[in-house]
């Protein structure tokens, strides 16, 4: 394939030039060499050209290398500055070409060697290429207009009418054409005020989102904003203070997560995210947090520094859901949920959460009620022995909700703080466990250390607590080290910091100490220098990916080694896989306490259970 020899053009114009890039007939890069000529020609651009000072790039898709010079040499004769004219003889060697560059204007034949016209350019915009069209045809009657339009080509030209003036005209309007319906598909989807994505918008990201979640077994996060505060802002400072307000805190969104997610204004002061591709559920918890730091630093507004705060929702795929519909209705359901908590906070749903909110709110006098009414139930959870060593079971806070059926203790955990009931919740959690523990003694179960959670710092604060639990084994007939108390690493670590008196008048009563979550955060190790600690419960998260991951098998053996160097108990949570056990065994681990081995159960199933592991191997009934 050659071009036309390098000639003048009457008014002036450029001569053609040769290019530092070759094509075949197939439009593939190769190097210049004797056998192959240039097939793109810097010619006259018109004044309009979308880059600034740049040449427009114009792409021939046609079978017919005729129709290629024919369109190259009357660009020749436009009016300076310039354009740059590139040849593909077939459909999927255009593609090619507009993966690997961007082209200005596509000039494509009806007909063409592999494909008609119209479908390579339903196929390009189905690959996202947004390249304006000129459709030339040998007849445009033959055309259905129809689909013309449907493709959003910019334009169409007979083969025979094609000169100089048509082809400018037919290529500056498929420009302008683009660059309209560009302006107008922008006012459809993004927000007017703050240039986020509108409802519309999200909601189709949102069905992709899911869609690649599907294929790649990911996680997606669904989460639903809403300002407090920015009502009282609006109200002093007025609506124009208002929509600055909004635009700032829309810039920070945006800024605290990637650009493969979506930020979306729902309008006046509520927003909505998509979070895509998470490994695991547990990610969102970092962008909310993220989120809510980044409302958080005031804004100068008219002089006035103005300070607002944000309730957030969050629902999950495919946790919570997998129809975007439903998603955004438990995200906002959830964000509604810390509205009536006073906002300023994150909640993510789940299915208690939903009753919750059409059935009303967990108050301080439903918890007192509950205390009076004995409406709290411990479940037990038995720790599967790795070696030679006493039965542990892990004592677990329900509260069998007349309405909401067992509710978990991190849902009222914080009522019961603020509310002043956690003295009163420990001193019958404790009085329960006793009196479970020896009743199990008694049937002659064996020896067995029963876990006893710690709720609040506030316990390890409050000098009775510790009495109170050993007044409670000495009624009950039982050793102090019957019990030992699991506290959370971030309370050891909260109460480390204040000093650690807490953690001392424990270990100072003879009360044996376990940390929970190790490894859930930080890990701090000063409890474990400072205060003599008996047992160390691994959380969860350090056994994902064992022993498929290498680095992490290492990791989790390392550690559990210093446990057992330091003198410790080593308990690990989350064992799913025999694999995983083995390992554990090999390592040196005494106990796992895990759903497959078996789940937290009512307290005469849990009698059940132990009374079938007296006399078992350690470690066969995982």
């Amino acid at each position: 394939m050659t071009s036309g020899a390098g000639t003048s053009s009457e008014g002036g114009a450029p001569g053609l030039q040769e290019s530092p890039v070759a094509f075949t007939a197939e439009a593939t890069v190769v190097p210049l060499d004797e056998h192959r000529r240039v097939a793109a020609t810097t010619v006259g651009l018109p004044v309009s050209s979308p880059r600034s000072g740049q040449p427009w790039r114009i792409l021939v898709v046609s079978g017919d290398e005729e129709c290629f010079l024919l369109v190259r040499d009357l660009l020749a004769r436009a009016e300076p500055p310039l354009y740059r004219v590139e040849w593909a003889a077939t459909g999927e060697a255009a593609l090619r070409r507009l993966t690997a560059s961007h082209y200005d204007v596509a000039v494509v034949d009806e007909v063409l060697p592999d494909r008609e016209g119209a479908e390579f350019v339903r196929v390009a915009q189905r690959r996202g290429f947004r390249t304006p069209v000129v459709l030339v045809s040998e007849d445009l009657d033959q055309l259905d207009p129809a689909t013309v339009i449907a493709l959003g080509v910019g334009d169409a030209i007979a083969k025979e009418e094609l000169e100089v003036g048509r082809l400018v005209r037919s290529l500056r309007f498929a420009v302008a054409r683009k660059a309209q319906t560009d302006r107008l598909d922008h006012l459809a989807q993004y927000d007017d005020l703050t240039g986020l994505a509108n409802r519309a918008l999200l909601r189709d990201r949102l069905a992709r989102a899911l869609a690649a979640a599907r294929r790649r077994r990911t996680h997606v996060a669904v989460m639903i904003l809403d300002l407090d505060g920015f009502k009282a802002v609006n109200d002093t400072l007025g609506h124009a203070a208002g929509d600055r307000l909004l635009t700032v805190i829309a810039e920070r969104l945006r800024g605290r997560v990637r650009e493969t997610d979506t930020v979306a204004r729902l309008g006046g002061d509520e927003f909505a995210l998509v979070i895509e591709d998470l490994a695991r559920p547990e990610h969102a918890t970092t962008v909310a947090r993220k989120l809510l730091d980044a409302i958080e630093p005031p804004v100068r507004l008219d002089g006035h520094e103005a300070r607002v705060g944000a309730s957030l929702g969050v629902a999950l795929y495919p946790r919570d859901g997998e129809d975007p519909a439903v998603l955004l209705r438990l995200a906002d359901t959830a964000m509604y949920a810390v509205k009536a908590e006073g906002g300023r906070g994150c909640r993510f749903h789940d299915a208690r959460l939903d009753q919750r909110m059409h059935r009303g709110t967990i108050l301080e006098s439903d918890l007192r009620r509950a205390l009076e009414r004995g409406e709290f139930v411990l479940h037990y959870q038995p720790q599967v022995a790795l070696a030679d060593a006493p039965i542990g079971v892990a004592a677990i806070l329900r509260w069998q909700h007349p309405e909401l059926g067992l509710v978990e203790v991190e849902r009222f955990r914080s009522v019961a703080e603020e509310s002043g009931l956690v003295e009163p919740l420990s001193a019958w959690l404790a009085r329960e466990a006793t009196a479970r523990l020896r009743s199990w003694r008694d049937a002659g179960l064996g020896e067995i250390v029963l876990s006893l959670p710690v709720l609040s710092r506030r316990q390890l604060a409050w000098n009775r607590y510790g009495e109170l639990v050993v007044e409670s084994l000495r009624e009950a007939g039982l050793s102090r080290t019957g019990i030992e108390l699991e506290i959370e690493q971030r309370l050891v670590s909260e109460d480390v910091e204040a000093g650690g008196a807490g953690l001392r008048g424990l270990v100072e009563r003879g009360l044996r100490v376990a940390i929970d979550r190790f490894g859930a955060g930080p890990c701090d190790v000063r409890p474990l220098r400072d205060v003599p600690i008996h047992t160390l419960k691994f959380d969860r998260e350090l056994v994902r990916g064992v022993p498929e991951d290498a680095h992490r098998t290492r990791f989790l053996r390392a550690l559990v080694g210093f446990g057992k160097a330091s003198g410790l108990r080593v308990v690990v949570e989350g064992v799913e896989t025999r694999a995983q056990l083995a390992l554990l065994k090999a390592a040196g681990c005494d106990a796992v306490q895990a759903v497959t081995s078996c789940p937290p159960l009512p307290a005469d199933a849990c009698g059940a259970w132990l009374r079938e592991a007296v006399g078992r191997s350690p470690g066969t009934s995982i």
